[in-house]
Formats: structure tokens, sequence, C-alpha cells
């Protein structure tokens, strides 16, 4: 038996499965020409472990808005990779205070 996932349309691989191996998720945009890699284990704590791959970043590319040339995959990282593949990791959080416009009252 292979190490290689089903083929078949109805299976669809989620994060979890694809953190636990080690994978990397590719989200691509043939029109735009814009690629991104993540590891999927950052993916996890973002999403959650039964997201589905394909559902992570909302089906379009956010740059151009194309859902038809858009394409969210998964891959094994190489030893070419090492030192030469940019990935997108998680920064920080960052918190904004919110205003709103009020009438004065009377001190209560």
């Amino acid at each position: 038996m292979t190490n290689s996932p089903p083929s078949s349309l109805f299976y669809r691989p989620r994060l979890g499965q694809a953190a636990k191996v080690g994978q990397l998720v590719v989200a691509r945009c043939i029109l735009c020409k814009r690629s991104q890699h993540y590891l999927a284990s950052d993916l996890v704590t973002v999403y959650g472990a039964d997201t589905y791959i394909e559902d992570v970043f909302g089906g379009a590319c956010p740059h151009c808005g194309s859902g038809y040339f858009w394409s969210v995959r998964t891959r094994y990282p190489t030893n070419d990779d090492v030192g030469h593949l940019k990935i997108r990791r998680p920064a920080g959080v960052r918190t904004i205070q919110l205003w709103k416009d009020e009438y004065y009252g009377p001190p209560a």
C-alpha cells in the first residue's frame, strides 16, 4: 500500500491530518501569479484541526478575488526547500481600540 493520499473526489483532507505528517499548505492564484506557503501546524492553531484545507482561505484569491484560478493544496517539504522557501508564520495579534460617538449625558 502506498503512502499517497486517496485520489477520490470525496476525500477532503483536513488541517489536522496535514499537521500530523508535517505538510505545507500552498495557496496559489494562477491569474495574479501569487503563491504563499504555510505550515499546516500554524494554521491548526488559528482555524482548528477539523477544518478542510480548501476552506481555509475562503475559496477565492484575497488579492484579485478570482475563485476559478485559486487552488489550495498540501505538499511535503523537501531538502531543496531548506534556506530557499519563504513560509508565512504567525507574528502576533494586534488589538485595536474601538471608539464610538455618543451624546453627553449628566454623570450618573
